[in-house]
């Protein structure tokens, strides 16, 4: 047990070392900016910028070249908003963020600001479509919530619903910037729908694929009012999200038709699915036989342990208990590790993952397909050489889900 523990820590823990070094860096450079050592703090932000790349919150543009700005090196300030005018990424917000900073207003007078300013609004306007925000549930007295996109073409008819989560942690607050991920469905007609679950620490992953099955039957039940066809909705995610996705992928057709609300009359499911680095298996993570679905100390160590704090519904007290049984835990445990679900009645399931991923191991999703191909479920899988735990390090890979749905959802 302790070299399970040991393993599980190391394999676990290893996403953590670029990710402390970068916040090291700015958390540095925020200590700096207060204490008023602007050139410090610049240089501090620009270290960190260096490691992250292009997995980079565009943010760190603006906090390095305001720091530049006050520093008085004007050129330092502008190389870097020259830099940010050209990360695919940008929405509207980064644009009111640039305008309104008044740490950037003594660049206002100089030549470059307006056209570097124009840039960044063509970048932000690219990634810009009509969003309508849908209510598809209610629980606990709180709303859930999703974001409606609508392309700029012609609608196609058909839909995917995009997950919104990461390490089952889930905000509105990701809709903007996951929009210039969807641009590639968007482009083809494809009406998106970001949803957003109940997050970690409050609600576990039972909780998450609850809220996730009632918006596919919200989806459906509203087909007509949002424009889509209700047999022609593909699901996609990456890490958490793929999961979760692979989830509504594999469940067995369960409907309620005694059910009060008549969305919980329709089906949940889906006609395809596209996942990046996915977990599948949490009693065989990274080797067979290495389960983490009981060691607390690994989920914390790594922030993922509300997913797994499951409660039961206790009617004397009225209360949620918590459940630590180790066998009431390992059934959770199956029930939401995907590969025990795979049947041969599955949707078409494409899958790409890196073979450098420190979070989730390239084997998680190896073993899912070997599944799908022994039940004879169509399938798909890209290992990407080199690819790291991001979405961006999989591009242009990325580009084929689009192919995927247009192909499996005709």
């Amino acid at each position: 047990m302790k070299n399970t523990v040991i393993l599980l820590l190391c394999l676990l823990t290893m996403q953590y070392s670029m990710s402390q070094n970068v916040q090291g860096f700015y958390r540095m450079a925020d200590s700096l900016y207060t204490a008023k050592d602007y050139g410090g703090a610049a240089r501090a932000y620009n270290a960190g910028i260096k490691i992250q790349g292009a997995f980079m919150d565009v943010n760190r543009y603006l906090s390095a070249s305001s720091s530049w700005a006050l520093a008085n090196e004007h050129d330092s300030a502008f190389f870097l908003l020259d830099r940010m005018s050209q990360f695919e990424k940008l929405v509207t917000s980064d644009v009111r963020n640039l305008e309104n900073s008044k740490e950037l207003s003594v660049l206002h007078t100089d030549k470059r600001w307006k056209g570097i300013l124009a840039n960044i609004k063509k970048r932000a306007a690219a990634n810009t479509y009509q969003q309508n925000e849908l209510v598809y549930g209610r629980k606990d007295g709180l709303a859930l919530m999703m974001a409606q996109l609508k392309p700029k073409v012609k609608p196609n008819g058909r839909a995917i619903i995009r997950v919104l989560a990461g390490s089952w942690y889930s905000s509105f607050s990701w809709v903007e910037r996951s929009v210039y991920y969807t641009r590639k469905y968007l482009d083809r007609g494809y009406t998106v729908f970001m949803v957003v679950l109940g997050s970690q620490p409050r609600y576990a992953i039972p909780d998450q694929v609850a809220d996730l099955k009632r918006a596919v039957r919200y989806i459906r039940y509203n087909s007509g009012q949002l424009g889509i066809d209700p047999e022609r909705i593909g699901i996609e995610g990456g890490s958490a999200a793929g999961h979760l996705s692979l989830i509504i992928a594999t469940a067995d057709e369960k409907t309620d038709s005694n059910a009060a609300d008549p969305i919980d009359k329709v089906s949940s499911r889906v006609q395809a699915v596209a996942a990046l680095f996915p977990p599948t298996d949490f009693f065989n993570w990274g080797a067979s036989g290495l389960a983490m679905i009981n060691v607390k100390e690994a989920l914390l160590q790594n922030r993922v342990y509300g997913a797994f704090d499951f409660t039961a519904w206790n009617n004397s007290t009225s209360t949620y208990d918590r459940i630590t049984d180790s066998n009431a835990r390992n059934k959770i445990g199956r029930e939401i590790s995907p590969i025990y679900a795979v049947s041969s009645d599955d949707p078409p399931v494409f899958i790409i993952h890196g073979d450098s991923d420190r979070t989730v191991p390239l084997q998680q999703s190896e073993i899912f397909i070997a599944r799908l191909k022994e039940v004879g479920v169509m399938n798909n899988f890209i290992i990407k050489k080199g690819g790291k735990h991001s979405e961006d390090d999989m591009s242009p890979e990325t580009s084929q889900f689009a192919d995927w749905f247009d192909k499996h959802l005709k």
